[in-house]
């Protein structure tokens, strides 16, 4: 296990190694030997003049080391073809010493060309080759590796020369107001880009102000210099990119005012920028110096502007006086309201306003739910004239009727014969009063009067039952009540209720309120109703009597409301048909009608 760590921890060695180029190809040497169990190594570079070595090791094997020209020549035929190949020399003379040669080539860079390495071992070694060519597999690419990585250092180290975004953010962060912050981003970036001047103009409407100028606390505003240089920075703006003087070929920019202000000024070079903020440019930087800007310290430059952006613009909001802030706040609040960004939002913002104050401001309608019986004013109770017995019945519930139409027939064979008896009886007692007044007593003819007006008069009743037997309609109606089908031949009692008959005319509808809602109600309102029969249609009602006193219902007390539909009777309504009814109160907000129940119930469960 000692000898694999070692040999991994060389490995590893190699592929970390970050040292310069020449100390690499040392050391690879060095370790190479050692994990190949080789004597010598010599790493040979093809060039026009063919093989020629480049790294010995050990260090004072050069000479030994040195292979026949017309033999390495050889030996790089066949390792071009073959992974690995081994070579036993004849004799001496042809290496120097009786070595065993092993030779693989290594992967490098392109611009390094084919590159060998040439081990040397002493001629009684044994031949391992599934480990030679282990390690050959381990060793091929770690020159190319270190080509790259060693690329990429020196990319980094180039980039780490160009000024860090970071260190200017925390140079102007020190600063708590906006010119303060601007002053400290111009002078850092003059120091950092060898600039002679660099300066800020801050969008200011359709044009741009200059704001500061590098190492200068003051300046006139109508300097001539301050105004070319604004001039630079609209025109800038209005190309909304990078424009730089002198321009790179092929360039379409115009950069006409800056050619001009270099000229004048005897600027070599100038670079503006545009600082954008939400994909709009709120300022311009402008660079001043005497050499030409490159493509990477534009890129340091673009980036730095992007980084420093948002900050200046949130110190430039703030750092002003009360008025203008809450000028510019209203500006940029209708701006997000009233623009055309995010309409999506603002459409689902602008309903559930809308909503809103639809159920603040809003009124509707409010009307009262209550139910309702439709109810006649004139209805008929045809009870049973004397003790009997159903005969026949004519007409059941909901049966239209006219005045005098048959109804109901009770059996009178037992009123015949009690009439006839009663007859007999009057007969006799009339004999018997004329008998008595022909025989002259008194008394007796007293007697037999009294009993014939008793049998006549019991006459008359039977006849009288006799007559109302027979059950008729009293007026033009509907039967409302009495299903007696089904008790034919069943006893009565007189003055049992056996059918109810209703006027159609005079109908109106009972409305059940309850008490919560009585106070809303006064006579003369107006609502409608609804049947249970035909909810589709609505008719109109008008509210002409509330009752005073509350009567119990299965929900509670509830006052009986009394109304007149006000449209023309329909040929299917029938007395104590039920259905809705909503009665109109008025006008109320909206949100009073959405709450007003739970506004009620927690004032009675909260109250003290």
């Amino acid at each position: 296990m000692d000898v694999v760590d070692d040999r991994l921890n060389a490995l590893r060695a190699l592929r970390l190694f970050e040292g310069k180029e020449g100390e690499f190809w040392l050391t690879y040497a060095e370790k190479s030997c050692r994990l190949l169990a080789a004597e010598r190594v010599v790493l040979l570079r093809r060039s026009e003049r063919g093989w020629s070595p480049f790294v010995f090791w050990p260090l004072g094997t050069v000479r030994s080391g040195v292979v026949d020209p017309a033999l390495m020549e050889n030996l790089a035929g066949q390792t071009l073809q073959s992974s690995i190949v081994y070579y036993f020399p004849q004799s001496a003379n042809e290496t120097g010493n009786p070595d065993l040669l092993l030779t693989f080539r290594l992967q490098c860079a392109t611009e390094d060309g084919e590159m060998l390495a040439l081990f040397f071992r002493a001629s009684g070694s044994e031949i391992d080759r599934t480990g030679d060519q282990l390690m050959r597999e381990l060793l091929f690419d770690i020159p190319a590796s270190y080509k790259m990585s060693r690329t990429d250092r020196l990319l980094l180290h180039e980039r780490h020369g160009m000024p860090d975004p970071l260190d200017v953010m925390l140079s102007m962060n020190e600063q708590s107001r906006f010119v303060g912050a601007a002053m400290a981003l111009c002078n850092e970036l003059s120091y950092r880009f060898n600039c002679s001047r660099v300066s800020l103009g801050w969008k200011e409407g359709e044009y741009v102000r200059l704001q500061v100028l590098s190492h200068t606390e003051k300046f006139d505003r109508k300097m001539g210099v301050v105004q070319a240089l604004e001039m630079v920075m609209e025109e800038c703006l209005d190309q909304d990119e990078e424009l730089l003087v002198p321009e790179d070929a092929g360039s379409s920019s115009v950069v006409r005012e800056h050619r001009n202000f270099a000229v004048h000024q005897g600027v070599a070079a100038m670079l503006s920028l545009p600082l954008r903020l939400e994909q709009k440019v709120v300022a311009v930087l402008s660079c001043e110096r005497e050499k030409s800007f490159s493509s990477e310290e534009v890129r340091a430059l673009r980036i730095i502007c992007d980084q420093v952006s948002r900050r200046l613009s949130e110190l430039k909001r703030h750092d002003r006086w009360f008025g203008a802030e809450a000028v510019d706040a209203l500006v940029r609040w209708g701006g997000s309201v009233f623009g055309t960004d995010h309409t999506v939002n603002k459409m689902y913002g602008g309903a559930v306003t809308l909503f809103l104050a639809f159920l603040l401001f809003g009124t509707l309608d409010y009307r009262i739910e209550a139910p309702f019986i439709l109810r006649t004013k004139d209805l008929a109770l045809l009870s049973a004239p004397f003790d009997g017995y159903i005969e026949r019945v004519s007409r059941k519930p909901g049966d239209l009727v006219r005045a005098g139409h048959s109804l109901l027939l009770l059996d009178i064979r037992q009123l015949l014969l009690e009439q006839s008896r009663s007859f007999a009886e009057v007969q006799r007692y009339a004999q018997d009063e004329k008998k008595a007044m022909a025989q002259n007593t008194l008394a007796e003819m007293k007697v037999a009067e009294a009993l014939k007006r008793q049998a006549d008069s019991r006459l008359q009743m039977i006849q009288y039952n006799l007559d109302h037997a027979e059950i008729k309609a009293p007026f033009t109606g509907v039967v409302v009540e009495g299903d007696l089908e089904k008790l034919l031949g069943a006893p009565v009692r007189k003055g049992d209720v056996l059918l109810k008959v209703a006027k159609l005319e005079d109908l109106y509808v009972e409305m059940k309120v309850p008490e919560r809602d009585i106070q809303e109600l006064t006579v003369g309102q107006r609502g409608e109703v609804a049947f249970i029969s035909q909810p589709g249609r609505k008719f109109k009602v008008l509210i002409e009597r509330i009752e005073p006193m509350a009567v119990t219902d299965q929900k509670g007390s509830v006052f009986l409301v009394l109304g007149r539909i006000m449209e023309v009777r329909q040929g299917w309504w029938r007395p104590g048909m039920s259905g809705l009814a909503k009665l109109s109160v008025g006008r109320r907000p909206i949100i009073w009608i959405l709450l007003h129940r739970t506004i009620d119930f927690f004032s009675m469960k909260l109250w003290w």
